[in-house]
C-alpha cells in the first residue's frame, strides 16, 4: 500500500500526539490501562501500534503489534522486546496471529479503505472484546492541530477521514460485534475520541 505514514517520521507522529495542546497519546495509554485493568486480558492484540504507545500497561498478557511503518515497529521492538511486533497493512489480508481476548486500536480505522472487510477478519481473531477509538471534532476545528510538526503531517492528514460512529457501529455489528459501552474523552484543539467498547458475539 502507498502511504503517506511510510514516510513519516515516527519522532515526527509521536511528538505531535504528545503534546499537551493535542493530548492524543496521553489519551490512548489511559484507555488502554484502563482496558487492560478492567478486562484483565490474556492476549492483547494492537492494531497501527507505530512506537507501542501504552504497552507499559500490559505487564503479563502475549502481545502483538501490527503496523504499517517497519520502521516505527523496529523502534517499538527496542522498547517492548517481548512483544510480538509484525508489519501488516491493515487494509490487506491480517497475519496468522492467533486469537485475543482483547483488541485495540486508535487512530487507525480512519486510515481503513475496506472497513467491512477489516472487521469481518476480527471477527475471527477476537474471542472477547475489542476497544476502539474513533477521532471526532467539533465544528470549525482544524484537521490536524496546531503544532510545530503540523506541516510535516499534512500528507498523512490528507488520507485521515473521520469516521461516522453510527455507520461504524453498523459495520462492527454486522460483523458479529455488540457494543458494551461508549463515551467520549475530551481532548484539546475542539477534538475528542469516541470511545467504543464492543465484545464479540459468541
Amino acid at each position: 500500500m502507498s502511504s503517506a505514514w511510510l514516510s513519516t517520521e515516527l519522532e515526527i507522529y509521536e511528538n505531535h500526539v504528545a503534546l499537551e495542546t493535542v493530548g492524543q497519546a496521553a489519551a490512548i495509554r489511559e484507555a488502554i490501562r484502563e482496558a487492560n485493568e478492567s478486562l484483565q486480558p490474556a492476549s492483547f492484540l494492537y492494531l497501527g501500534c507505530a512506537g507501542g504507545n501504552g504497552l507499559e500497561a500490559l505487564h503479563s498478557a502475549r502481545v502483538v503489534g501490527l503496523d504499517l511503518n517497519d520502521a516505527y515497529l523496529a523502534k517499538a521492538r527496542e522498547r517492548w522486546p517481548a512483544a510480538e511486533l509484525i508489519q501488516c497493512d491493515l487494509n490487506q489480508t491480517l497475519p496468522g496471529i492467533g486469537s485475543f481476548d482483547l483488541a485495540f486500536g486508535a487512530l487507525v480505522f480512519e486510515y481503513i479503505d475496506n472497513l467491512t472487510g477489516l472487521m469481518q477478519q476480527l471477527a475471527a481473531y477476537v474471542d472477547g472484546h475489542l476497544v476502539v477509538l474513533l477521532l471526532a471534532t467539533r465544528e470549525g476545528a482544524p484537521a490536524v492541530a496546531d503544532s510545530p510538526y503540523k506541516e510535516r503531517l499534512q500528507p498523512v492528514g490528507r488520507e485521515f477521514r473521520y469516521l461516522s460512529t453510527e455507520n461504524f457501529i453498523e459495520t462492527a455489528t454486522t460483523a458479529g460485534f455488540e457494543v458494551m459501552e461508549q463515551k467520549e474523552i475530551a481532548l484539546p484543539a475542539g477534538k475528542y475520541f469516541i470511545s467504543i467498547k464492543l465484545r464479540r458475539r459468541l
